[in-house]
């Protein structure tokens, strides 16, 4: 169960639009759905998906509690990883 949600976090770390429609999809949401929990457009969430929005870290964690429900383990698990990422790509 660990292993799986690790593997559903990096995908999360390395594409955060994919990964959110990803995890949108698998819990049945529309976009609607998801911009209506987290208090934005559905244009927005579309873009973001696409990869056509960049998404500040505190826009993330709200999309990821607010409008997933992920609980405060996994936005940790997730924040270290995406840092984990980032100091490899930046030494």
């Amino acid at each position: 169960m660990e292993q799986q949600l690790i593997g559903r976090i990096e995908i999360i770390v390395d594409d955060f639009g994919r990964g959110i429609k990803a995890y949108r999809e698998a819990k049945g949401m529309t976009l609607d759905d998801l911009a209506i929990q987290i208090g934005c457009s559905a244009s927005f969430i579309f873009r973001v998906e696409k990869g056509k929005r960049v998404v500040p870290v505190n826009r993330r964690i709200m999309v990821l509690k607010k409008g997933l429900g992920w609980k405060q383990s996994q936005i940790e698990l997730y924040l270290t990883e995406k840092i984990k990422k980032y100091e490899q790509n930046n030494g």
